[in-house]
């Protein structure tokens, strides 16, 4: 029977060895929807292809991360992220086995039923593991790691398909994936199975979550960050392929972004302290507004990646931050289901807006769909900021 230091210690060696699986699982998913969005491309999709393609990805996040958040305030964190990885590896490779723009489809739903159960329960555990300043500190280092992998997986995967091809940087990018699985279940018994948390009184319901003004205002400011991060990451491909620029070059331009985000990330500890989580939220996705607007103006892969770097700079501090501040206002034993809500709201603007957005770059040329974007990110941004008074 372990001691309680030697069950702290246990606990805290977990974040650490945790976040080395985090690089692997979330470089394979990152990758894959770069590799997705190209060779959908390479099959003849059109921008509205594009749209209801990044859409497939939220449907099951949409319907499921409430469920997902429950589901791991009640039973712990260890078999909802076994679970989620191993069902997003499997939609990773699953365009490898008969190559067509339908498995696509397939493989972006898959995945992001697996991405939902292990993104909710490796949050929750996260959000377990301290409290005040610890607690901050913990969730800024995840999102460290997350910036890590969304460089990691482009750049693999712009590569991979510049030097094998398409079909070959499946099982690529499906060896990282299950380079994940293999890590994890090694460190199985180091993740809580079961949680005791604080009594839920009866007739709570989600609505409950809702009509909290400080977590609305920030379930809104969340809406709106993954809405410019997802629209980002996949009309970015498609812009760099439509300018002439090879998949290394497009790797690299999302890699910029990724590195900023690294970069602002590891600063947002002073930052929060010296301007305060929301002051520092709102300030930043007017930068991620602002350079949205000027990414149409230029096709020289050098300049766009400088203004990626920039626009990384802002939006790598909107995921973080915004989990933080959701976990900070959920009620007592209900964490899991807020981070929950929020990534189901996340995923209602990722199902409806892409639409929108394909169409808009069907019919007038993806510029449009930049400066959009920007009018979005910009007004849901002010609307945060008025209810912040």
């Amino acid at each position: 029977m372990p001691t309680p230091s030697n069950a702290s210690q246990n606990r805290l060696i977990t974040i650490y060895q945790i976040m080395a699986v985090v690089v692997l699982w979330n470089g394979a998913f990152k990758g894959v929807r770069v590799l997705n969005t190209l060779y959908a491309l390479e099959l003849g999709a059109t921008p509205l292809h594009i749209g209801f393609l990044l859409a497939t990805y939220g449907v099951f996040p949409l319907l499921l991360a409430v469920a997902a958040g429950r589901i791991a305030d009640r039973y712990g964190s260890r078999m909802p992220v076994i679970a989620g990885m191993v069902i997003c590896t499997a939609g990773v490779v699953l365009p490898w086995f008969a190559p067509s723009l339908a498995l696509l489809f397939a493989s972006a739903a898959i995945t992001g039923l697996g991405f939902i159960f292990g993104q909710v329960a490796f949050q929750s555990l996260v959000g377990t593991l301290g409290e005040g300043e610890a607690r901050t500190r913990n969730f800024n280092n995840y999102a460290l790691i997350v910036a890590v992998a969304d460089f990691v997986g482009p750049v693999l995967a712009g590569f991979s398909i510049d030097h094998f091809g398409h079909v070959a940087s499946f099982p690529l990018l499906g060896l990282l994936g299950a380079s994940s699985i293999v890590v994890i279940l090694a460190l199985a018994r180091r993740i809580p199975r079961h949680r005791k948390p604080a009594p839920r009184p009866a007739g709570q319901s989600m609505l409950d979550l809702l009509r909290n003004t400080e977590m609305r205002r920030v379930l809104i400011a969340s809406a709106v960050v993954m809405t410019g991060i997802d629209l980002f990451q996949l009309y970015m491909p498609l812009y760099g392929h439509q300018a002439g620029l090879s998949a290394s070059a497009i790797g690299m331009v999302l890699g910029a972004a990724a590195a900023a985000t690294f970069v602002s990330r590891a600063l947002l500890p002073l930052l929060a302290v010296h301007y305060g989580k929301e002051t520092t939220l709102l300030h930043s996705l007017f930068l991620v507004a602002a350079m949205f607007t000027l990414i149409p103006f230029f096709t020289d892969a050098i300049v766009l990646g400088l203004i990626c770097f920039v626009l990384g700079l802002g939006m790598g501090l909107g995921q973080p931050l915004t989990v933080m501040l959701c976990y900070e206002y959920s009620p007592a034993g209900r964490g899991g289901e807020s981070l929950g809500l929020r990534i189901a709201i996340n995923n209602s603007m990722h199902v409806a807006v892409p639409a929108l957005f394909g169409a808009v770059g069907s019919a007038f040329g993806l510029a449009p769909v930049f400066w959009v974007s920007a009018g979005v990110i910009a007004a849901g941004n002010w609307y945060s900021r008025k209810r912040q008074g």
